[in-house]
């Protein structure tokens, strides 16, 4: 018994250092009191920290997102734009002065011999933005890139081009049709010869409403004053075209994020172009904006967001303490840049106040035997993974002592302790052999585990929900 409680004493501890206990509080507040439904990464100098989920990937058949669902990342497309066209800056094929009729002869709109490259990436060109007018109207009639442009994209010039900055899609769906002029191929060839391959970016692409895109969740519309998700209204993703047309996963960004900030996709001199912040316009940089410290950040960082309906994304890296955190959602209901920042505060070590939520109040105090019945529980044996999800059945409680079936093996042997601020629980199983241990706690209608096998030198962290 004294071996059996000191082993569960030391993988309650790895538990402990291996995930800040602050991460996985957030994400489950944000669940049950802010309605959050997506994967949130931290990572610091691209070694992941924090991998979770949580919340419900399609509503029509109540499945459980994982860490490894894909997400339309709307505007976040922009960030990729941005690096091809300074790709083919970087070749010599392209100059951020050129005008856009260098490179489409035949494009209508006054902007033509006035407004140059560096304007599009920087939304200051001054072409009427008639797309926001008009919601999701445009996309709701499938067409053509060129018809798409000369209907919606070739307007007049509303004010001077680089006068102000005046954010919208227009700019860089002109963008698309120049780096598939220069390149003289498709933006998706493009997007996979310059980024997707180099970097094994497998679960990126560009989403095509013809097609089955796997694993790729849908997105749902949160009306807060009836406190009830609704499916997106239909549209055509495609026609968000450069400015917002991809899909991916928090593991495929942080590799985009790695060789963005380190330099591996671009040079140096040309990443630093285009990370370089223009406060007149706005504190862009091309395709990102930049901060030298604001709000909660004492450091200077780069943001991304992106929203379309109920395709949600945030991702920020800030560049002292070298920090990435990636949020994707398939719902509009939660603040992803307030998770985010929140995120970022614990993991600089600050201290983050999250209320208690009124479920993980009534655990603590009078329900133990809520914990009572089937847990989906996550196996995988590291965050980069395949899910790998199993049911864990607790099947009766007693006091202190609990019984159920772990993997397969049944155990009458568990104990819980409710002195400790959550329902912290060990237990042991046996397959031949080999005799596991298992330890964690339960905070709402989450579950956080290690299980450890002196046999067979392994110890495995999982989490799951309550089914």
């Amino acid at each position: 018994m004294k071996i059996y409680l000191t082993i569960i004493g030391i993988c309650l501890t790895q538990l402990i250092f291996a995930q800040n206990p602050q991460f996985l509080e957030l994400l489950n507040y944000y669940n049950t009191e802010k309605q959050f439904n997506g994967v949130a990464l931290v990572a610091t100098k691209g070694e992941i920290d924090f991998l979770s989920s949580a919340g419900i990937g399609n509503r029509q058949n109540s499945s459980i997102l994982n860490t490894k669902s894909k997400f339309r990342i709307a505007s976040m497309t922009k960030v990729f734009t941005a690096v091809l066209v300074m790709k083919l800056a970087e070749e010599k094929r392209l100059n951020l002065d050129d005008k856009i009729g260098k490179y489409l002869p035949n494009y209508q709109g006054e902007g033509k011999d006035k407004v140059i490259i560096h304007q599009l990436l920087t939304y200051s060109s001054g072409i009427e933005n008639k797309l926001d007018a008009l919601g999701m109207a445009p996309y709701q009639t499938d067409i053509t890139l060129d018809e798409f442009i000369e209907t919606y994209c070739s307007g007049k010039l509303v004010f001077t081009p680089g006068e102000k900055s005046d954010y919208g899609n227009t700019e860089y769906i002109l963008l698309q049709k120049i780096i598939e002029t220069i390149s003289q191929s498709s933006y998706e060839t493009y997007l996979t010869k310059v980024i997707l391959n180099p970097f094994e970016m497998q679960n990126t692409q560009m989403v095509k409403s013809n097609e089955i895109n796997p694993g790729l969740l849908p997105s749902y519309t949160y009306q807060d004053s009836l406190g009830i998700f609704f499916r997106d209204a239909p549209y055509y993703p495609e026609l968000y075209f450069g400015a917002g047309a991809l899909y991916s996963t928090v593991e495929d960004l942080l590799k985009f994020d790695q060789a963005l900030f380190n330099n591996k996709v671009l040079s140096k001199e040309t990443t630093e172009k285009l990370l370089t912040i223009h406060p007149e316009l706005g504190y862009t940089a091309y395709g990102l904006w930049g901060s030298t410290g604001w709000g909660n950040f004492s450091e200077p960082f780069y943001y991304r967001t992106g929203a379309i309906l109920g395709s949600n994304a945030n991702w920020i890296h800030t560049m002292e303490n070298d920090k990435t955190i990636i949020v994707l959602s398939n719902t509009n209901a939660t603040n992803l840049y307030e998770l985010s920042e929140k995120l970022y505060l614990a993991s600089i070590g600050k201290e983050v106040e999250i209320p208690a939520t009124e479920l993980q109040n009534s655990f603590i105090d009078t329900n133990i035997e809520k914990i009572n019945g089937t847990w989906q529980i996550d196996l995988r044996p590291s965050p980069n993974s395949e899910p790998y999800l199993k049911d864990f059945y607790i099947t009766e409680v007693s006091g202190k002592e609990f019984s159920g079936e772990f993997y397969g093996s049944t155990f009458s042997n568990g104990l819980i302790n409710s002195e400790w601020g959550n329902i912290r629980f060990a237990f042991t199983t046996k397959d031949g052999s080999n005799t596991y241990f298992h330890s964690g706690y339960f905070s709402g209608t989450m579950i956080y585990g290690i299980s450890y096998s002196e046999g067979r030198k392994f110890i495995s962290y999982w989490t799951g929900k309550k089914k």
